[in-house]
């Protein structure tokens, strides 16, 4: 398997990257044509250049071309806004709404999202038939954020399709209709534009108003809330169905998270370790540099691959590759990246994969997978990594 047949989007290779990660951590940094980048595969490696933005820019993260110097932004777009930004813009602009997602701040907003996560996986009991996906994965990040950031409950259900047509793209080599990606991007826009300008005239307290108070342009407000409405829950539905996969693999691990509940954050940074959402993030380099003995010309593309860091023995040991409840550095894992771009919303992902895997060990005697871990399908994407779908039989308590 090579890293071709990733880019290529292999369902196997997408199923189980990891062997072609090893590979590349034993090649080390070097030039790959498929991804048109310099990969940077080590834990080592890959924490440097996260943490070496006056090297490394973030300005083509998701691999999309760097506009020109001086180049106006496209009012049209919704790319992102936090996430293509260096220093100092983007810590002016995280700084928005940073102490809305503090660990404390996110505390605070554990009972209700508990019953939110409660009452779900109590509805699937009723269900003639179960995909984690589709039935938990998929709804309860999109509820959570929109909460969060203060959307009223009844304009919810557009949010996710639109969350998924806007992502579909990352990664991938096929696109959707242009016409229905446009159509998307203007209705999630104006839609956007119009609750911001209400939030603006009428403040309140949430993220929103936080948003519309800035002095942004009005089409940097609305690239900043789609921005956090797609991040905050495209990965976490991916979060979550990896957590549920790997519970539904390891009876063991079932059986002692139902002893000692006190176990279950572990699993969860477990998860994160060895199956997180985002597989890797490009950078650009600023100047001619030197990683891992291979020259980086200025200019080019490096292809940080966070999820090989995440297996790499040197940081992890021989058990890397498992699952392991007494593994004391655990969360030092990259699933939410490093450094100044350490993702914004990391306490909400772990509260929501906690609540998750706390509600199924309350209320679920047991979780059968109805299709062989070796057939399940994954999203053709080899930066979001996400199941498709995962059909399950539970056996409620």
């Amino acid at each position: 398997m090579t890293l071709d047949q990733l880019g290529y989007l292999d369902q196997d290779a997408l199923r189980s990257p990891y062997p072609v990660y090893e590979e590349l951590r034993e090649e080390g940094v070097h030039y790959e044509k498929s991804v048109n980048a310099y990969v940077v595969s080590s834990n080592a490696l890959v924490t440097e250049v996260l943490r070496s933005p006056d090297r490394f820019s973030s300005a083509n993260t998701v691999g999309n071309p760097v506009a020109p110097p001086g180049t106006p932004d496209d009012p049209a777009a919704l790319s992102p806004l936090l996430l293509l930004s260096d220093d100092p813009i983007h810590a002016q602009r995280r700084s928005v709404v940073a102490r809305s997602f503090t660990p404390r701040q996110v505390g605070s907003w554990e009972e209700p999202v508990r019953k939110l996560v409660s009452d779900r996986i109590a509805s699937l009991a009723s269900l003639p038939d179960v995909d984690i996906v589709r039935d938990v994965a998929k709804p309860l990040p999109i509820r959570v954020i929109t909460w969060v950031l203060g959307i009223p409950d009844e304009d919810v259900a557009g949010f996710r399709e639109w969350s998924e047509v806007i992502t579909s793209n990352v990664g991938a080599h096929t696109r959707d209709d242009p016409s229905v990606v446009e159509k998307v991007r203007a209705d999630f826009s104006a839609y956007l534009y119009d609750i911001l300008t209400e939030h603006a005239a009428d403040p309140k307290d949430d993220i929103l108003t936080q948003v519309a108070q800035t002095d942004l342009m009005e089409y940097q407000k609305v690239r900043f809330v789609a921005e956090m409405l797609v991040a905050g829950n495209i990965t976490t539905t991916h979060h979550i169905s990896s957590s549920v996969m790997l519970l539904a693999k390891n009876d063991d691990v079932r059986d002692a998270l139902r002893e000692d509940r006190s176990l279950i954050p572990r699993f969860v940074e477990e998860s994160l370790r060895l199956e997180p959402p985002i597989q890797g993030f490009y950078r650009l380099a600023l100047h001619d540099t030197e990683l891992g003995g291979m020259a980086i010309p200025e200019g080019s593309r490096v292809f940080v691959l966070y999820a090989s860091a995440n297996h790499d023995d040197d940081m992890w040991g021989d058990n890397g590759q498992a699952i392991d409840l007494t593994r004391t550095n655990g969360s030092a894992h990259l699933a939410f990246g490093i450094g100044a771009h350490t993702c914004l919303g990391a306490p909400l992902a772990r509260l929501e994969g906690r609540l998750v895997i706390e509600s199924l060990i309350d209320q679920v005697e047991t979780i059968e997978l109805l299709v062989d871990p070796d057939e399940v399908t994954y999203a053709p994407s080899f930066i979001n990594h996400g199941l498709a779908t995962l059909p399950v039989r539970l056996a409620f308590r």
